[in-house]
């Protein structure tokens, strides 16, 4: 797999062993966030119990 980024966005391109590549973009909307954000991150995709902390 190769990652390229460029500004604004992200390419994954992934060669398969026939040769055949698979390209995923990730565009950015460019908006940028606070740190208010990253309560969001770690609910959505962190295995973080809050309840132990």
């Amino acid at each position: 797999m190769v990652q390229v980024t460029v500004p604004g966005e992200r390419w994954e391109v992934e060669f398969f062993p026939d040769h055949t590549p698979e390209i995923e973009i990730f565009c950015s909307d460019g908006s940028i966030s606070d740190a208010s954000l990253l309560e969001r991150l770690f609910t959505e995709h962190g295995d973080y119990d809050s309840a132990s902390a």
